[in-house]
Formats: structure tokens, sequence, C-alpha cells
């Protein structure tokens, strides 16, 4: 049977060749352009960008570096674009239209304008106003996925740790604990005595250089470790920093051949729950409510067995 997400993959393909289509028959039919569709965006790039380099071009359209400057050459050639070097940087160039480029750039504009029209001429005004709404829930999901993909990127974890470090890993965790669910300070002073275990590993996130959260890995056993420290700071929450952490975590172990991985967490932590469980960690013992910290509390363990073949 086929689940959601291949069904909605088939029917995004399904748009998309059709979206190409109508795009190709425009281009036929109207457009008549002697200039490729990527060639007319970096026209578009030069002619509405201030100070526009090739770099620029390149990491804006996420095209060759060799494909673009190939391009400009050609548009050097036909006199469309010129260059001028940078004052501040001689190495580099700033990419101008011509007077000859800007006729042909308005030309293309006003054929760009003939493709809308024509495209539209057939539908009624409510016909029209569903298909811009629809093509604004369309840019807003997809836009919206863009940016947490581009957000995962950029997060840097490091796998090594200083005792600056540590104390601002004790400090997060205190802060975080005694500010959201107002654990006393006997939670400080246990947070300070775990750091004796024997730590593994630990695994810091940074964004931007900001500490976005931490994880470590304390060995129980030769085959069996502990999950311990997990903290996503608030400020970089929905950021993927947290599946980004165990995730290293959880292919550390299975790179070494762990067994078992197992935590210990309470009952009002609802917001890692979901992650442990898209993980795979399963709930193995949860012992009576008791006072703990300041807060009464109820312990959970969960464990995520391994299969290291």
């Amino acid at each position: 049977m086929m689940n959601v997400q291949n069904e909605c993959g088939l029917e995004f393909r399904k748009f998309n060749r059709f979206y190409t289509d109508v795009l190709g028959f425009l281009n036929e039919h109207i457009y008549d352009s002697p200039f490729s569709l990527t060639e007319t965006r970096i026209l578009f790039e030069i002619y509405n960008t201030t100070h526009c380099t090739a770099k620029n071009i390149q990491e804006k359209l996420e095209l060759d570096g060799g494909y673009v400057s190939r391009i400009i050459k050609k548009f050097e050639k036909e006199k469309i674009v010129y260059k001028e070097k940078c004052k501040d940087d001689g190495r580099n160039h700033l990419l101008h239209v011509t007077n000859h480029g800007e006729v042909i750039y308005r030309e293309l504009e006003k054929k760009a304008n003939l493709q809308v029209e024509y495209l539209l001429e057939s539908l009624n005004h409510n016909q029209q106003q569903k298909l811009v709404d629809s093509m604004n829930t369309i840019q807003t999901i997809l836009s919206h996925s863009f940016k947490e993909k581009e957000e995962e990127k950029s997060i840097s974890i490091r796998s090594y740790y200083t005792s600056e470090d540590v104390k601002n890993m004790i400090e997060q965790q205190w802060l975080f604990y005694n500010q959201v669910h107002k654990w006393d300070r006997n939670f400080l002073s246990y947070l300070h005595e775990t750091f004796n275990a024997d730590i593994e590993r630990i695994w810091i996130a940074e964004i931007s250089g900001q500490f976005a959260g931490c994880i470590g890995l304390v060995n129980d056993t030769a085959k069996v470790g502990q999950l311990r420290w997990f903290l996503v700071n608030p400020s970089f929450h929905k950021k993927g920093v947290g599946t980004q952490l165990i995730n290293s975590l959880v292919q550390y172990c299975k790179d070494h051949n762990y067994e078992r991985i197992f935590l210990w967490t309470v009952s009002d932590m609802i917001t890692a729950r979901p992650l442990y469980k898209k993980f795979g960690f399963e709930i193995v013992e949860k012992q009576e409510e008791k006072s703990l910290w300041g807060s009464v509390l109820i312990e959970e363990r969960w464990d995520l067995e391994l299969e290291n073949k």
C-alpha cells in the first residue's frame, strides 16, 4: 500500500510536469526568446541587483561558477553587460547592463507579461483569484520548508568539549529547568555530580557561534551507553537541533557496536518524548511518583535496542 508521503511525491511530480508543459507551450508561442531560462534569470539578477557580481549570481541561483562565467562572457561579447572593477577589491568585478542590454531586458519583460495575460485571459475573476490564492499557498508552504532545511544546514555539531563547555552546559541546564520547571538548587548540585561519570563523548550544537544544545554519552557497561544532558536551547527550538544531536549519538553507538542506549527522564518532559519515540526509544520502566528537586515527579527509563550487523 502506498503511504501518504509517496502519494504526495507522485502528485508533486505530476504537477511539476504539467507546469513545465505549460511553460514550454508559452515559451514556444509567446516568448520566442533567443536566451535560455537560466540566461534570462542571470540577466534579471544583473539588471535588478545593486553591486551585482558573478559570485552573487552563483550563490543566489545555486549555479556552477564556470557556467555563470561562460554566460557572462557571452553577454559581454554581445554587448549586453559590461564589467567594472570593484573599488574595494580589485579581484572582483561589478556587473552592469548596457543600454543595448536594457532594451533586451525590457523586451523580455514585455513578453513575460504577455505570457501571463495569455494564460489568464480565459479565466474569470473568481478563477483568477482562486489561482492566485493557490499559488500563495504553495509558496508559503514550500518557503517554510526551505527555511527549515536551511536552518538545519546552519547547525554545527562538534564532538569535543572543554572545561568551559562543561560549565556552560551545567549553567544552561540549570537555567532551563529552574526557569521552566521550577526545579530547586538540589538539581544544580546533581548536575555537578553527574560529570564525575564515565563520559564517552559529548556533542555540542552551535548556530552562528551560539550554544544551541548538547547531549552526552556515558558508559554503563562495555556495550551499553546512557544518553545524558540532552538539552536544546529554547531560542533554537524547532530548528532540527534535537534531531541532529540524538542522531549523532545514536550513529556513534552503532558505529562502535553498542547493543543498547538508555536514558532516564521524567514524565513532565513532554517536548522530548516524540523525539525519543522517533528514534525508536521505548519506555521500559516507570517509577512511582516522588518528591525530587522541589517538584513531584515520575521518573521513566527509555531504552533503544541497537541492531549491529
